[in-house]
């Protein structure tokens, strides 16, 4: 991350814990837009993840740059602000940026997980989709892909979303607005039928957490991403899913059910890497 980026972009630092080769990436949610979700909402989960049991060296909890947003009702976007009028792939060129100096600054390599909450997880598996490596600003030919993406109640296919809820204009609206108006682009950039074999060759666990409780991304989302992964498995790479309680934002605000994704995904990672 240049110190730009660093400055205006901020990565959180959430927390130093045990092993001194294991670390995860936290990304937001708040659909591209909201300002009010930022890489601050890993705190709440942090209360449930014990270091004594749990083999993390470090958590980094990500911010990237919005979308518009100029109807939100207490702090609207402008359009001179330039951390608040991009649109994709500049969300995911930054958080392969900030992973990018993580990586340098670290030296951790490919030893770590993304966890990502709604749109946040998009974001997670698009980080290893690589489309969009080689345009961030601090990219790196050493660029470690992670052991494991975690994808909490996500978004994974765009035009299947916006089917889902056509009733409901606002999300026609932040599609729109953080993806453009044609359609084609919403496709290339979904993560749901995507070969990860080619992209992420030694990816060695996906896991996708949702609940039957959330009211905005319903369960066609978390099921068809599961099967499509299923689909691609190969190698030692597992793909499991983990059922959570709450509706969609409950999951980070009250960050038990968060926390209890992520411990299923480092446990899971500690019995694959016995395997091997």
């Amino acid at each position: 991350m240049s110190s730009q980026t660093q400055e205006h972009y901020p990565v959180y630092h959430a927390a130093v814990l045990l092993n001194p080769d294991t670390q995860y990436s936290y990304i937001h949610g708040g659909a591209w837009r909201d300002p009010l979700v930022t890489a601050t909402s890993i705190k709440p989960a942090l209360r449930y993840l014990n270091p004594k049991e749990l083999p993390i060296a470090g958590i980094a909890s990500i911010n990237y740059r919005l979308s518009p947003y100029v109807s939100h009702p207490t702090d609207p976007s402008v359009p001179d602000d330039a951390a608040r009028n991009v649109t994709h792939p500049a969300h995911i060129e930054d958080v392969l940026d900030a992973i990018s100096w993580l990586q340098k600054a670290y030296a951790f390599k490919e030893r770590y997980l993304i966890v990502g909450h709604s749109c946040g997880a998009t974001l997670a598996f698009q980080a290893v989709m690589g489309q969009w490596h080689g345009r961030s600003l601090a990219w790196s030919e050493s660029f470690g892909m992670p052991l494991a993406v975690v994808g909490v109640e996500g978004i994974y296919d765009l035009v299947a979303l916006r089917n889902s809820h056509r009733h409901a204009h606002i999300y026609q609206a932040f599609l729109k607005g953080a993806f453009g108006t044609n359609e084609c682009d919403w496709k290339k950039a979904s993560p749901i039928g995507w070969d990860f074999r080619k992209s992420w060759r030694d990816g060695k666990l996906t896991v996708l957490a949702w609940s039957n409780e959330d009211e905005l991304v319903e369960e066609e989302q978390f099921l068809n991403m599961f099967e499509s992964l299923k689909m691609t498995e190969s190698g030692p790479r597992r793909d499991i899913k983990v059922g959570l309680r709450g509706n969609h934002d409950e999951i980070w605000e009250k960050g038990s059910q968060l926390a209890d994704a992520i411990k299923t995904a480092l446990n899971t990672m500690v019995e694959i890497m016995k395997e091997l």
